[in-house]
């Protein structure tokens, strides 16, 4: 039977901008449910049991890589799942003596925080329609064309070469049992397949809608369906499985379903260890064919370097260990990753197969990231000295210089971006896309490396020249990352960076540069395209507006106040 088309179930409005769907602050907050917030984030539980913002330390325990440190004082943590700040009660006070105004994140917030675990509307409707779909027998699939098409537009696109979650020959295969399957009795394995199909369609129609055949297809009935399977393929430890898991891990993502992916990918990982990925080392095939195997296992090896590249991402971003630890795998890069990485597409003659995709950033870069994660940011790095703090600090940005130093010169990132960067106008859209990407990338961990050194000065140090000069140096350089991120894309970690060096020195030459800054990031998230917005998407949105707008208030008073009391720079 094949699949309905989207008339099955309405569709949210589709529009470019949060800009277009609400036209004013005040349409936006009418979309937002007052129970929402982010289940399973200790930090927003404790501050909803506790009623204030004020946020205890045993919270704060809970997420070491989230800690917000300044000036050698721990002011408090950012929630994992929505990226806004829990403060101290003495970074509060710290606040109020440089603004003379109280931080007003408690009124901002607080309505949003809801009861901690309770599973949000759009969660629990995918949950309960899946159930009711595996009720009445397997959903059914889209015919055949459908998903063919789809495989052909994907392989061909930059987004599949991005993320090479399938490979041709191998999908063949499973398209294959998915729809030779016997509708009497289902396999695990033809379960799996299916399942497989159904999230592919939903993920390449999502990020192919050029391809004649995503009109086809309804995106919430498929990922609906493909969750549906998720009990019963969890013991199908295969290939397929992990292709399914990371195609809904990706797509929850980029959708802005944060718990869930992370939860994908836990599961993705452990997928791709039981199926020896972080130990497969591949060479390419040359002028000969691959056989079935081969293809197996490289496309297995593609898919760790994927889980690779995600855990490293989600660990910085989240406060959460990674799970794939880096002395357990052989991370052997792929053979010829150093020529063909900024080439161009390169594809073989038979079949349209891709001999080199490209995957997202740069695995060296990931690397760094995943020592920057165990000697900065584990629980152990926390008793660490100042010099020794300052020593490991040190060595990760020289491992960090280096590599930048080995990119080419087009994709090397500039140590300070400027105002009017612009893109290239003769590279191509995935050529822009890296360059993006890899500039990004590398700010947001020079910022992560050098903001530690927060954790240095001693408390009761209040001004710039109390702090010593390794200290002084490497904070200099986290506001220097944190302005060129806001250059290039607005970022909760860059906002609170500029925004405690303002309140330091709010009579700094730069101070009203970086205030604009500030300024400019809530229009920056205000033009973010999208393709269909949902309630996720315009809650984080939200949220992340009214954080830049009410770090731009305190740090608009604390630059007045400074003034009018005429303070010496």
């Amino acid at each position: 039977m094949p699949l309905q088309t989207k008339s099955r179930f309405p569709s949210q409005p589709s529009c470019s901008s949060l800009k277009d769907v609400s036209g004013s602050s005040k349409d936006i907050l009418s979309l937002l449910s007052p129970s929402r917030a982010s289940p399973g984030c200790p930090l927003c539980h404790a501050e909803y049991l506790s009623e204030v913002s004020i946020v205890s330390q045993r919270s704060l325990r809970t997420a070491p890589l989230g800690q917000i440190f300044f000036a050698g004082q721990q002011f408090g943590a950012v929630c994992p799942l929505n990226g806004i700040p829990h403060l101290t009660s003495y970074c509060e006070q710290w606040i109020f003596e440089r603004t003379g105004q109280r931080p007003k994140f408690r009124e901002l917030f607080g309505r949003d925080v809801h009861q901690p675990g309770r599973v949000d509307c759009e969660t629990e409707q995918q949950f309960c329609h899946g159930n009711s779909l595996r009720c009445s027998g397997d959903p059914p699939l889209p015919e055949k064309w459908i998903v063919e098409s789809l495989v052909a537009d994907f392989t061909a696109s930059e987004f599949g070469l991005a993320f090479p979650l399938i490979n041709p020959l191998l999908f063949e295969e499973t398209l294959m049992l998915a729809y030779t399957a016997g509708q009497t009795q289902s396999t695990p394995e033809s379960m799996t397949a299916k399942a497989c199909v159904l999230a592919f369609v939903c993920l390449s129609s999502s990020h192919c809608p050029t391809s004649k055949a995503s009109s086809d297809i309804d995106c919430d009935f498929c990922i609906k369906a493909a969750k549906s399977f998720m009990s019963e393929i969890i013991d199908d430890v295969s290939v397929t499985t992990l292709q399914t898991v990371m195609m809904l891990l990706l797509y929850d993502t980029l959708r802005g379903h944060l718990l869930s992916s992370t939860m994908y990918h836990a599961l993705a990982c452990r997928i791709v260890l039981a199926l020896g990925g972080h130990r497969l080392t591949m060479t390419l095939a040359g002028n000969r064919d691959m056989t079935r195997q081969e293809h197996e296992d490289r496309h297995i090896r593609v898919l760790f370097w994927l889980c690779y590249i995600f855990d490293k991402d989600i660990a910085l971003r989240s406060g959460q260990p990674p799970v794939i630890v880096d002395q357990f795998c052989d991370l052997t890069l792929p053979d010829g990753y150093y020529e063909y990485q900024f080439r161009g597409l390169q594809k073989s003659p038979k079949g349209g197969l891709v001999q080199n995709p490209w995957l997202p950033g740069d695995l060296r870069l990931s690397m760094v990231k995943s020592k920057a994660l165990q000697t900065l940011y584990s629980c152990s790095s926390l008793q660490m000295s100042d010099a020794e703090l300052l020593k490991t600090i040190r060595e990760l940005d020289e491992e960090l210089e280096s590599w930048r130093k080995s990119m080419p010169g087009p994709y090397s990132p500039s140590l300070s971006i400027r105002k009017d960067v612009k893109l290239a106008q003769d590279a191509s859209v995935s050529q822009n896309m890296l360059f993006i990407h890899l500039h990004m990338d590398y700010h947001f961990l020079l910022n992560i490396i050098h903001f530690a050194s927060g954790r240095c000065t001693r408390r009761g140090c209040d001004s710039a020249q109390g702090l010593t000069f390794g200290v002084q140096s490497s904070f200099e350089i986290s506001v220097e990352a944190s302005r060129s991120t806001l250059i290039f894309l607005g970022a909760t970690a860059a906002l609170l960076t500029l925004f405690f060096n303002i309140l330091q020195n709010p009579g700094h030459s730069l101070a009203r540069h970086d205030m604009e800054l500030l300024g400019k990031a809530s229009q920056i998230i205000r033009r973010m395209p999208m393709w269909r917005v949902t309630s996720y998407e315009t809650e984080y949105l939200v949220k992340i507006d009214r954080l830049a707008a009410e770090l731009s208030r305190l740090g608009s008073c604390a630059i007045d106040r400074h003034l009018a009391n005429n303070l010496p720079c």
